[in-house]
């Protein structure tokens, strides 16, 4: 009896002593990681990514990464070392990626879609399941782009501002599809932030994208014009030819501008007209009278123009003198024939050749012929007219030439003076 209750004693001293060992051995081995603890309210979140959250399922675009948390779970007992808790596809075929993402952000995964369709992901711990969700992964595609230009984009300086919607057949990622808009000319037309400034004169389109949908928007953009300037009065003579000088001024100044125009202020037949005008504005003198003109540039509201008058006189040949006269000679039989020739001159109804005979005494100029307008030959654009003198090229001859103009009222400065007589190898051309 005696032994019995040695025993006994015993084995109650050694259970006594061990109950602290197991407890300081199981505190370590869960500390340790040797033994797993118990996990309890997993939830699982997306945290990070471009995600629509459903009842049953997520839902992720193909080729984009969303991150997901298994949550602040809690773990018995607590001072065991975190578990190893992993994510798993329970498909085969591969519609997402799923990569540890713990070293950014802890119990996480980045999963990416791969295909498109639903697949189920589980958090296993040591092959047991603990929580399973759904995933959708889609391939949203826009089928619809409204793209609206608020402002009118007409002169430079002008500005607007682009509003836009894009609708895809998965609505609700709508809002994650940005559109790109472009210039096709930076120096007419410039984007910054949704805002076009039209900041030079030219032709640009402005071409909205939203995946496969495009919109475009064609401009020409003109300068504002603020005056011409022009001289109010011209005067010019019968047979003058002159121009406008008309210029535009901008706003901004120094643009480019629209062609300057001229026209005929007043309805008239050809025959009254007392100029003829060009494209260019370039004038001739025609009769006597004056012209209304009118000069614009521009259209519609952007058009600026003034009225020009142009007076035209008939001119004066007095203070002018008859230009371009050249002279040769040749012998024809016993004949001295000269060859004369000269540019015409405005407002001049008629030619007289002068010539002085220098074998004479007291010899002085005397008229040898007179050439009407209406009778004037002309050769390579200048009048030519031939004069034959009895003069044989055996005798000593010495004469002075030159040409004046006339009209009714006015007589013109005689041209320069030839000389012509008869030396050994004679020039054509022997000046005074």
């Amino acid at each position: 009896m005696k032994n019995i209750k040695l025993n006994i004693s015993k084995k109650t001293i050694i259970i006594i002593l061990l109950i602290p060992v197991i407890f300081i051995s199981q505190y370590y081995f869960f500390k340790l990681g040797i033994f797993e603890p118990r996990i309890k309210g997993i939830e699982i979140n997306a945290v990070k990514g471009k995600y629509i959250k459903d009842i049953d399922k997520y839902v992720i675009k193909l080729d984009k990464g969303v991150i997901f948390s298994a949550g602040d779970y809690v773990k018995f007992p607590s001072y065991a070392k975190d578990p190893v808790v992993e994510f798993k596809s329970l498909d085969q075929d591969n519609k997402v990626e799923i990569e540890d993402n713990s070293k950014n952000i802890k119990n996480t995964v980045k999963i990416t879609g791969k295909k498109e369709g639903l697949t189920s992901i589980a958090i296993v711990q040591n092959n047991k399941i603990l929580k399973r969700f759904n995933i959708l992964v889609v391939d949203p595609k826009v089928v619809n782009l409204n793209t609206e230009i608020d402002g009118d984009l007409i002169y430079v300086g002008d500005m607007a501002t682009i509003k836009d919607y894009v609708e895809v057949d998965f609505d609700r990622f709508n809002e994650e599809y940005n559109v790109e808009y472009k210039s096709s000319n930076e120096n007419v037309l410039k984007i910054d932030d949704n805002v076009i400034y039209a900041v030079g004169v030219g032709n640009a389109t402005i071409t909205a994208r939203a995946d496969f949908k495009e919109e475009s928007f064609k401009y020409n953009i003109v300068a504002k014009l603020k005056s011409i300037n022009v001289k109010k009065n011209i005067n010019v003579n019968v047979g003058e030819t002159t121009n406008i000088q008309a210029s535009v001024t901008t706003s901004p100044k120094n643009l480019k501008t629209p062609k300057i125009k001229y026209a005929f202020a007043e309805n008239k037949l050809p025959v009254q007209r007392k100029i003829r005008l060009d494209s260019n504005g370039q004038i001739v003198g025609l009769r006597k009278g004056v012209e209304k003109l009118l000069v614009y540039c521009g259209a519609g509201e952007n058009k600026v123009e003034k009225y020009v008058y142009v007076t035209v006189n008939e001119g004066s040949i007095e203070n002018e003198s008859v230009e371009g006269f050249y002279l040769s000679y040749y012998f024809m039989e016993d004949d001295l024939i000269l060859n004369l020739e000269w540019n015409e001159m405005n407002d001049a109804d008629r030619y007289e050749v002068y010539i002085k005979d220098n074998k004479l005494e007291n010899s002085d100029y005397e008229l040898v012929k007179t050439i009407d307008k209406d009778n004037i030959k002309k050769k390579d654009g200048k009048i030519n007219e031939m004069i034959t003198l009895n003069s044989k090229k055996s005798q000593e001859f010495d004469y002075d030439i030159y040409v004046i103009a006339r009209n009714e009222k006015q007589v013109s400065q005689k041209s320069k003076i030839y000389k012509v007589e008869n030396v050994s190898n004679p020039s054509d051309l022997d000046n005074n």
